[in-house]
């Protein structure tokens, strides 16, 4: 368990389902196509990168709420409602924001 699942877990409530988010730039159908060819190994690199270089973003949920949560390098946290956004019970594992997509890279609780 690294620092930010740390840190989230600390302020998360305690029933909530945590995913860890992997961050990046929403492409076109070409990207997508090369997305789906490569993606458990497109996965690890990223999920490295985001940490290493912006912080670390995660899905918080419980039974009536959806929260983009973002941990800093600083350790710093910012959170986003986001529950129009993500149909909880639909078991889709990506959604777009702000022209970035966040795919569910791994459950933390």
């Amino acid at each position: 368990m690294n620092k930010y699942d740390k840190k989230v877990l600390r302020v998360a409530p305690k029933s909530a389902k945590i995913y860890e988010l992997l961050q990046k730039k929403d492409r076109g159908a070409k990207g997508q196509i090369i997305e789906l060819l490569f993606d458990s190994i497109l996965s690890v690199g990223e999920a490295l990168k985001q940490i290493e270089t912006r912080g670390a973003y995660y899905l918080v949920m419980n039974d009536h709420k959806a929260e983009l949560v973002r941990i800093h390098k600083d350790l710093a946290v910012s959170n986003q409602d986001i529950t129009s956004l993500v149909q909880i019970s639909s078991g889709k594992k990506q959604f777009v924001l702000d022209g970035y997509k966040y795919k569910l890279y791994r459950k933390v609780q």
